[in-house]
Parts: structure tokens; C-alpha cells; sequence
């Protein structure tokens, strides 16, 4: 038997799959604790508890990254969804008793700016920022061993920003159309797979997974969309197909007082709430009928 020490992982995934938030805790990580939603989950992300703790964020890329800290992760967060469109994921580390110091976060910040400035993979925004860190010789082992640990688990959910390697992963592992089916780093591959297709859609575009045990796809796109060429990707896993829709700027409104249209969610004003029926493609929560947006149905079977 090999002298490795052994470890165990677990993961909370909130959707049921790794393309909505997660939370990971490691054994050999003591109290730290790893939150990870894609953008279009991210009011989700607000509400777990790792929002209510001091730590780090991570706006995230394939080939960038945004390090910042803050004692009100939901807050900074937030503003973020405004005026930075390059970013598709969010990272948070802190830990699960939150006894982090403004000294640990300090250090941590400027560490990971450092590292991704070392291989020019820093946003713009980032570079020369992060405030000088003052831990002591003991701590800073400490600090080390914690974003040790972090990277590895960043390497186990496809996040390799920060690495100048190809390394194998649980996500880039298994080839894109079974990510597809089983909803690992969903949204990009489905892009993707549809270019390879000869369909490109737009920047303006939302992803939904048939919820498991359902009949619908569920999303809560941002109510701005409805004034933009609006792309809805909506992938059912059961069958292996995606369909694709465009719906055109000003095509859909929201519900008001004199007039039908979609509903936004009551706990979040800026968010539309959906759940499209997988076979009639009408909206159960407002009615409206998204069949006549369809463009393509393409299958991807393993």
C-alpha cells in the first residue's frame, strides 16, 4: 500500500450537479472551506452562508482572474455583476468557523495576485493592488498550507487558472458531450459544442439544465436581457439534445398591471423567474409561450 496520506472530500452540490453552486471541505484542510458557482447561479451563491463570513473571492475565466477580498462577500459580489462582463465563475475561500484575521486575508489576497500577475493571467483591474501583508513566520506556514490545499481543489473542479500545465482533472477528464449530459461545466461546453456545430450565438446568453425528476429548466436570467438579442441554451440531459432559441431585443416584456408578460423573482427585482415545461416550452410561472423562439435542436448523444 502505498505511504500517501489518504484523504477524503466532500462536496455539496446545491443544483444536484457541478454546473450550480458548490461547497467543498477537505480533511486535510482543517477549517477551510470552498464556495464555487458559475455567473448565472450567483444570486444563489449570495444566499449560502459562505457570503456571511470574511474571505477571499475569485472572479474567474478560463485564462483570468480577478482576486479580492472583503468582510460583506455579498455585497462586493454584487457589484461586480455590473461593469466586468469577461467573468463566467466565482471562487470563495474562507473557513467554516470564519476565523480568518484582516492580517490571513491580507496575505492570502496578495499571494494569489501575485501568482496569477507571475503568469500574466491578472485582470487588468488587479495589477499592483492587494494590501502589504503582515503575518508572522508562523502564520504564514499556516496561510500556505491553507492555498496549497485550495489549489489542489481548484485542479479537481477544472479551475486552472493558475497553473502554466495541462493537468488532468475530474472536470477535463471526460469528453465534452458527457459533460453535457451529466452537467459538468455546462454552459461553456454547450457553447462550444454548438460552434463546432456552425451555431454561434451571442454574448447575451442564458443556460439551463432540465431539473432531474422534473419537466422544466429552470433559470433566473437578468430582466435587462429582454432589451438585447437574448440567447437561451436549454439542455436536456435525458434526451441528449440542446435547444437553442433567440429571442429579439423587446420581443418579451415583463408582467404589469395592465398587461401579461414574465414575472421576476419577489426576493430579487432584477431577475426574471422561469420554468419551461421540457416539452411544451411554456413558461409555468407566466404563461408565455418560448416555442416560437426555438432556432435548433441538436443532439449530442455519447
Amino acid at each position: 500500500m502505498s505511504d500517501a496520506k489518504a484523504k477524503t472530500i466532500n462536496l455539496l452540490l446545491y443544483e444536484g450537479d457541478l454546473e450550480g453552486v458548490i461547497s467543498i471541505e477537505d480533511s486535510s484542510w482543517n477549517s477551510g472551506e470552498l464556495y464555487s458557482a458559475p455567473r448565472d447561479s450567483v444570486s444563489e451563491l449570495l444566499e449560502t452562508d459562505a457570503c456571511k463570513k470574511y474571505g477571499v473571492y475569485l472572479l474567474l475565466s478560463e485564462s483570468m482572474v480577478y482576486v479580492g477580498q472583503s468582510s460583506d462577500l455579498s455585497k462586493r459580489i454584487t457589484q461586480h455583476t455590473v461593469g466586468k462582463d469577461w467573468w463566467e465563475s466565482v471562487l470563495i475561500l474562507s473557513t467554516k468557523d470564519d476565523s480568518f484575521t484582516h492580517s490571513d486575508i491580507d496575505y492570502l489576497e496578495s499571494v494569489l495576485i501575485n501568482k496569477a500577475f507571475s503568469i500574466n493571467r491578472l485582470d487588468c483591474d488587479n495589477k499592483n493592488k492587494g494590501n502589504k501583508p503582515k503575518v508572522s513566520k508562523f502564520r504564514k506556514v499556516f496561510l500556505d498550507q491553507y492555498l496549497e490545499e485550495a489549489m489542489f481543489l481548484m485542479q479537481l473542479i477544472g479551475i486552472t487558472v493558475f497553473s502554466t500545465k495541462k493537468k488532468g482533472s475530474l472536470i477535463n477528464t471526460i469528453d465534452v458531450k458527457t459533460r453535457l449530459a451529466i452537467g459538468k461545466r455546462a454552459k461553456a461546453d454547450a457553447i462550444k459544442y454548438l460552434q463546432e456545430k456552425g451555431i454561434i450565438v451571442g454574448k447575451k446568453t442564458t443556460y439551463a439544465v432540465k431539473q432531474q425528476g422534473k419537466y422544466e429548466f429552470w433559470a433566473n436570467p437578468k430582466k435587462e436581457l429582454l432589451s438585447y438579442e437574448w440567447w437561451l441554451i436549454l439542455n436536456n440531459n435525458e434526451r441528449m439534445e440542446l435547444i437553442v432559441m433567440r429571442i429579439p431585443p423587446k420581443e418579451l416584456s415583463l408582467e404589469t398591471k395592465d398587461a401579461p408578460g414574465l414575472l421576476v423573482r419577489p426576493d430579487k427585482r432584477d431577475l426574471i423567474d422561469l420554468s419551461i415545461n421540457t416539452e411544451t416550452f411554456v413558461d409555468r410561472r407566466s404563461g408565455v409561450d418560448f416555442k416560437p423562439f426555438i432556432e435548433k435542436k441538436i443532439k449530442y448523444g455519447i
